[in-house]
């Protein structure tokens, strides 16, 4: 019908439609067109050109203007929601390198596979948005476990099952142990790229060498009693230098031995050993009692004796002291009293003088008192 509007088709469509055929594979699609499309509008404006001449001379300036100023307005606007979101999306792309370390957290940042940063401590920290740069985290704090010939609760039994590990010991006995070893990580860098899929399988096989090593070098009575701290410790030292020669990263925090046993065959022969042993640490015991009991007491008894002859000593001197005092006392007195009878002294002196000279010149008798103790008169001797 002239003067319908249709709107503008490309001729090659229209004639491949005609030539297609109408039987095959199902019904057309119905496709309606977008009347907001820039194409379909400006196709509705040649349509109405072809339809009709005449009326294209009457269609006002201002219609077509309008027409393609409101298809050109759509696209622009368009446009600017597309710039918006262009920006959001780079927004959300620089924002993207944002990451947090949680506290116990160290973080190793790289730069197209390239370590930048080794060691990015706890808090809100940035990188730059993946694929160029790439922050792996990993817990320094955490306190790892593992057990040889045990089953840790947080391993199940199908990824790690319990293993018998026996050790050789220096005095050719086989013995059953069984370790729980606590390890950290001390270094992000080497745990994240040469163990960090493989750690426990490391640390089992670092622990189980360090056994076998260390236990041929040590007595099965060692082991069974008072040798056991001394062999946990020489398993951790052993165990980290393993683990730093491989460079795993991982620092071994305590290794403790849980059981170290005999096999069951010869587990009763141990045990009477392990009882005579008591007996014998008893005996040692009691021994080490009586002699506690008695030292002290015979140190008692020599301090005491050691007192006592102290004071003895101390009241012989003071006596000593006292009857030299005294001594020296009398002397001054005798001296004193010399001095003021100094007369008397010489006048008994010159007596007992004269008698020296005149007593062998005289006779002299000799008188017994008798059984009665009588006096004798020496008057009358002299008159006979």
């Amino acid at each position: 019908m002239e003067g319908e509007l249709t709107p503008f088709r490309n001729e090659n469509e229209t004639s491949s439609q005609a030539s297609s055929p109408r039987s095959g594979a199902g019904p057309k699609e119905d496709r309606k067109p977008d009347p907001t499309s820039l194409a379909w509008q400006v196709g509705l404006a040649v349509a109405t050109l072809r339809s009709s001449p005449s009326g294209a001379l009457a269609m006002s300036e201002g219609t077509i203007t309008s027409d393609l100023r409101g298809a050109f307005g759509h696209v622009l606007a368009n446009r600017h929601l597309g710039t918006i979101a262009l920006g959001v999306l780079t927004a959300a792309y620089v924002l993207s390198g944002v990451y947090v370390v949680n506290p116990g957290e160290e973080a190793v940042v790289r730069r197209f596979g390239q370590v930048i940063d080794r060691r990015v401590g706890e808090g809100l920290r940035y990188r730059l948005p993946w694929p160029i740069d790439q922050a792996d985290k990993v817990n320094v704090s955490q306190i790892r476990r593992e057990g040889i010939g045990v089953t840790m609760p947080d391993h199940p039994t199908s990824i790690h099952p319990p293993e018998d590990i026996q050790i050789l010991t220096g005095d050719e006995n086989i013995i059953n142990a069984k370790v729980i070893v606590q390890y950290r990580v001390k270094d992000p860098v080497d745990y994240l790229f040469r163990v960090a899929y493989g750690s426990d399988p490391l640390i089992r096989n670092a622990v189980k060498d360090a056994l076998v090593t260390l236990g041929g070098r040590t007595n099965v009575d060692d082991l069974l009693t008072t040798g056991r701290p001394e062999l946990q410790q020489a398993l951790e030292g052993y165990t980290q230098k393993m683990l730093d020669q491989y460079e795993s990263g991982l620092q071994v925090v305590n290794i403790s031995l849980q059981e170290v046993n005999p096999p069951k065959e010869v587990a009763d022969a141990f045990r009477d050993v392990a009882s005579a042993r008591e007996d014998r640490a008893k005996t040692i015991n009691d021994a080490q009692g009586y002699r506690n009991s008695v030292i002290p007491e015979a140190r008692g008894k020599a301090q005491r004796a050691l007192r006592e002859a102290e004071g003895y000593k101390a009241d012989v001197i003071n006596r000593a002291k006292g009857e030299a005092k005294r001594f020296e006392d009398t002397f001054a007195e005798y001296e004193r009293s010399l001095r003021a009878s100094a007369e008397d002294v010489t006048r008994y002196r010159l007596y007992l003088e004269a008698m020296e000279k005149i007593l062998p010149k005289v006779k002299k008798y000799v008188v017994d008192p008798g059984e009665k103790g009588e006096k004798v008169n020496l008057r009358i001797l002299e008159q006979r």
